[in-house]
């Protein structure tokens, strides 16, 4: 059976949830779950599907919005409202009682990006 693209984002993010693999941890980027994710990623920006790769956002399991919201802020050209979208994904986490390291780590990035997207914040 043939995975959708979806599907396969879907999917990367679980495992990575699982291997603690985390979208905005700088020590995640050489590992492969997070280049599995980046990939899938690139790959809905090269065809142009940013309203559905938005659509992750919708997800309420295995960290899967921040994941979306990392990689489109990292590797897309969103317009402004999804890059406010994708903030405001960021920014929801940072307040996160149930992964409190993760929730950690989201206000670490936006404090190492305010002044790329100050115009937001």
């Amino acid at each position: 059976m043939h995975q959708t693209l979806g599907d396969q984002f879907l999917l990367a993010c679980k495992q990575n949830y699982f291997d603690r693999v985390t979208p905005s941890n700088i020590l995640s980027r050489p590992k492969e779950g997070y280049k599995r994710v980046e990939s899938i990623a690139k790959e809905y920006f090269k065809r142009g599907e940013y309203s559905e790769f938005a659509g992750f956002f919708q997800e309420s399991q295995y960290f899967i919005p921040i994941w979306a919201a990392h990689m489109l802020l990292q590797y897309g050209t969103p317009d402004r409202d999804l890059k406010i979208a994708s903030l405001n994904v960021i920014k929801n986490y940072t307040d996160n009682p149930l992964a409190p390291e993760v929730a950690q780590e989201e206000k670490d990035w936006i404090e190492l990006n305010r002044e790329r997207f100050k115009e937001y914040f």
